[in-house]
């Protein structure tokens, strides 16, 4: 049986990004997704303009506050990092592509004879 799920949050500077998990849910940021506490995975971010960028997340076991003379129960589970943050970089522009068939290249004179 698997841990109980938890809820992470998932911001980007800008905000509106597309963020998936490795694990399957995803939402557009700013926003929060239950995910299971137990797994290691990923958030992949992406915008149009921006470079994508991916952010690891561990779980993390949490030592619960237990009134004294209370014994057993398991430790809590949480996500590091929660939230999840990414600042997002600007794509750079796109590289100019040079069509086939544009303006001829000059011709270079042939060296003089001697």
């Amino acid at each position: 049986m698997g841990a109980a799920n938890v809820s992470l949050t998932i911001e980007s500077d800008p905000p509106g990004a597309d963020a998936k998990t490795s694990i399957g849910p995803s939402c557009r940021t700013p926003c929060m997704i239950p995910v299971p506490a137990d797994r290691e995975f990923t958030v992949n971010y992406s915008l149009s303009g921006y470079l994508p960028q991916v952010v690891a997340v561990r779980p993390r076991a949490v030592e619960a506050f237990r009134p004294e003379g209370e014994l057993g129960g398991a430790p809590l589970a949480e996500l590091a990092p929660n939230p999840v943050y990414a600042q997002l970089e600007p794509a750079p522009p796109p590289v100019p592509v040079r069509k086939k068939g544009g303006r001829p290249r000059a011709k270079q004179p042939p060296p003089p004879r001697q």
